[in-house]
């Protein structure tokens, strides 16, 4: 499973790469999760490692299905609020370090603010 290269591996976090993200769980990496425009560029395709997982084509269209992944529940849970997140700021106009500061206040308010956030400099 490729990761992002750190001296010390958290036992939970969120490690962002432009649009790549990984979810640290119990010092395990899942990802990447990343998302792309659809073709027609009127909708954001969902991925992970690179195989299509849901989509959104409006901010009332969104839908994301990661069981075939056999994730465990707590890293399907931070993914959907950091790419529910993204989308959110993408459709709004929001600049990125903002989303940043988002997806932060996202996690810690559904109670996961273990899920530190990195970003990639």
């Amino acid at each position: 499973m490729s990761s992002p290269s750190e001296d010390r591996h958290p036992d939970f976090g969120v490690f962002m790469d432009e649009t790549r993200f990984w979810v640290v769980h119990r010092r395990e990496f899942y990802g990447p999760f990343d998302y792309q425009w659809s073709i027609d560029l009127r909708g954001i395709e969902f991925l992970y490692q690179d195989k299509k997982y849901g989509e959104c084509c409006s901010e009332e269209e969104f839908f994301a299905d990661l069981k075939q992944f056999q994730l465990p529940r707590r890293v399907s849970q931070v993914a959907t609020i950091v790419t529910g997140t993204v989308v959110s700021c993408i459709f709004h106009c929001v600049a990125t370090s903002d989303r940043i500061r988002q997806i932060s206040s996202n996690l810690e308010s559904m109670g996961l603010e273990r899920y530190i956030l990195k970003v990639k400099k």
